[in-house]
Formats: C-alpha cells, sequence, structure tokens
C-alpha cells in the first residue's frame, strides 16, 4: 500500500510539473482508438469496395484479395446476393481449390480464443458453401469440439453433403456424443440425407447398446421399406422392453402380416407392462378381431395401464370386443377401470350395444344395468 501511494503522489508531481507530455500522450492515445475504431468500423466495407472494382477489371488480382484477407471478407464474396451470378461462379470455384480451402481451414483454426466461436461458426459457413468433399471434410473435423453450437452448426451444414465419409462420419459420432440437443440435431439430419444415410445405419444397429438402438429406430422409422421392416421383426425378439416398445411403435405404421400379428398377441404376456400396454393399444388400433379374447384377459391384468388400455383397445373392436368387455363388468370382481370406462361412453352407444349384444335378453342386460348404476 506504500509502494501505491508513493507512486500515486509521483505521478500527481509529474502532471503537475510536466502538464504537456501527459495531456499530449493522453490524446494521442484517444487518436489512435478513434482511429481504430473507425478502421475498425469501416476497414471492411472499404475493401469490399476496392475488390469488387478489382473484379471488373482485374479478376485474378480480386481473387488473391479475397484469398488474403480476413473470414469476414470471403463470407460476403460468397453471398450470391452481393455479386452477380458470372462473379459468383467464379470466386466459388476459386476458393473451392484445394490449397484455397487449405488456407480457409488454417484461417478458422488460428483464430484467438476470444473470437474463436464467432471465427469456427463463420468458416463452418463458408465451407459449407464450397461443395467439396475436401470442405466436408474440414467441417468434419468440428464435430469433436467441446462447443455444442459448433458442433450443431458443423452436423447441418455437414447434411448437405450426403457423401459416404460423411454420412459414416456422422454414424461413428453417435458414440462420441451424450449431449441430448446434439444428438437430436445429428437426428434430424440423417433423417434428412435420406435414404442413403439411412441405409447405411442398418448394419450397425444390431452391435449397438439398447439406447443406441432405439435412436436408431427413430431414424429408420422415416423411411418405410422391407429391408427395415425385416429389421424390425429381428429388434421385436430383443430382451430390452424399450426396445420392443419403439419397435411396436414403428411396426404399427406398416401393413401386418397374419405372422407378425401372432407375435404381437403373444406379446401381451411379456414380463414388462409397457411392452403389453403397447402391444394392447396397437392391436385395438388396428381393429384385430381374432385378438379379443386375448384382449379380453388383459382387463384383469396387474397393471392398472394394461386393464384401462385392454378395456380401450376392446372398445375400437365394437361388438365382437365390447361382449367382453360387459361380461367381466357383470362379475363382482369387476375391475374399477372397466366400470369406470363403460361409464364414460355415451349412453345411446352402451343401450345400443347391449341390446344388439344380449338380443333382448332383459335379465342379462337388467343385471349389468345395476352394476353399472350401484
Amino acid at each position: 500500500m506504500e509502494i501505491l501511494h508513493k507512486s500515486l503522489i509521483n505521478f500527481s508531481l509529474f502532471i503537475q510539473k510536466y502538464p504537456l507530455y501527459y495531456f499530449t500522450a493522453i490524446g494521442l492515445f484517444l487518436i489512435v482508438m478513434i482511429i481504430f475504431l473507425i478502421r475498425n468500423k469501416y476497414g471492411s466495407k472499404h475493401k469490399i469496395k476496392k475488390i469488387k472494382t478489382l473484379l471488373s477489371k482485374t479478376p485474378d488480382q480480386a481473387l488473391d484479395k479475397i484469398s488474403n484477407n480476413n473470414l469476414d471478407i470471403t463470407a460476403y464474396f460468397l453471398n450470391e446476393e452481393n455479386l452477380s451470378p458470372d462473379e459468383y461462379i467464379l470466386i466459388k470455384k476459386y476458393l473451392s481449390k484445394p490449397e484455397q480451402l487449405k488456407k480457409i481451414y488454417y484461417k478458422i483454426i488460428s483464430s484467438d480464443s476470444k473470437a474463436r466461436e464467432k471465427e469456427i461458426l463463420s468458416g463452418i459457413s463458408i465451407l459449407s458453401k464450397l461443395s467439396v468433399s475436401q470442405a466436408a471434410d474440414y467441417i468434419i473435423t468440428f464435430l469433436y469440439e467441446e462447443n455444442p453450437l459448433i458442433i450443431n452448426t458443423a452436423i447441418k451444414k455437414l447434411a448437405k453433403f450426403k457423401t459416404n465419409k460423411v454420412i459414416y462420419s456422422l454414424i461413428e459420432f453417435i458414440k462420441y456424443s451424450t449431449d441430448s440437443n446434439v444428438l437430436n440435431n445429428l437426428k434430424e439430419s440423417l433423417k434428412k440425407m435420406g435414404k442413403k444415410a439411412t441405409d447405411k445405419l442398418i448394419p450397425f444397429i444390431y452391435e449397438a447398446d439398447p439406447s443406441t438402438q432405439i435412436w436408431y429406430i427413430d431414424i429408420l422409422g422415416e423411411e418405410q421399406n422391407k429391408e427395415f421392416y425385416q429389421v424390425l421383426l429381428n429388434l421385436l425378439a430383443s430382451d430390452n422392453p424399450e426396445v420392443k416398445i419403439h419397435v411396436l411403435e414403428k411396426l404399427s405404421d406398416y401393413e401386418l402380416s397374419d405372422k407378425i400379428i401372432d407375435k404381437i398377441i403373444t406379446l401381451l404376456e411379456d414380463e414388462n407392462w409397457g411392452v403389453r400396454s403397447k402391444a394392447v393399444k396397437i392391436l385395438g388400433e388396428l381393429e384385430i378381431t381374432k385378438a379379443a379374447p386375448a384382449l379380453a384377459r388383459k382387463m384383469t391384468d396387474k397393471s392398472g395401464v394394461v386393464r384401462a388400455s385392454a378395456t380401450e383397445a376392446l372398445f375400437n373392436l365394437g361388438y365382437e370386443g365390447i361382449k367382453y368387455i360387459f361380461e367381466l363388468a357383470k362379475k363382482p370382481e369387476a375391475p374399477k377401470e372397466i366400470t369406470d370406462m363403460i361409464k364414460k361412453q355415451d349412453i345411446a352407444f352402451i343401450i345400443e350395444s347391449l341390446e344388439h349384444i344380449y338380443q333382448g335378453d332383459r335379465e342379462q342386460i337388467e343385471s349389468l344395468n345395476t352394476k353399472l348404476s350401484s
């Protein structure tokens, strides 16, 4: 503190003794700062104007200027709106050369820490406009950055290339990433890449862990084809309940054979209530009437979710399913979910169903009415 105090006293004495030097130094500093700010604000505009002039007179010099300037200048001249079609094609062709791509890449990775994110994002955008494989190779390297924004930007830009190397690089990256937002972005990008990408996922699905299998199933579900249909059938034998649930969800989009329907019916006895509930729901939505007896047994399942789903599924089957609901509802041990579900239905529909199923048998109808009104 004493040293600081003495320094301040000495500085104060210096100002009093040499005020001209002090204020001159302050003035020079302010002038330099003003020049820097003006140059920073208007420098790029001046450079762009000069390069545009050169483009019409000496294109080679203009291209050299673009190559040796910062990324902001390069980005400007890769915007179609800023140029004539001929100028844009000329610049894009020039910047797509291997040596120019390498130069752009080194500018990106050489940026200082303060502006690093901005420079990398700008660089990825520039590379993505140069539709050559080497540009994609450079973008791939940014998948392994720590910054999620940079990773997501790289993924989105890579989706436009659709080369085998890009597709396999994205598939490989699945094993590396644990960020849910990044994985969702990756999933959407692979979907957008279409059949070429999804077909390459299939060989990886069997060796993947359950969570990754589910991830693959969600992507492949966008492509309804015979090959994926077979994959779903194979995965239906999985030991993992979540995988089976996802498989059942995707299978509901296909026209199912009797053999597959029989397999789904067997899953009504699966040990996992989620699998049972999903199988019940699909059989009801597809209105599989031959599944009615098996669905009826699920109305007394140990899971309340399964019981409610089974009742709803049987209602979907029309009179063929509703008769099982009425028969169980008459019994004293009928689960509450069953009677509650009946009470929620339109009264006119229930009366019509009773008349149709019991053919005017007043004793049966009254028996059920008494149970429901109690």
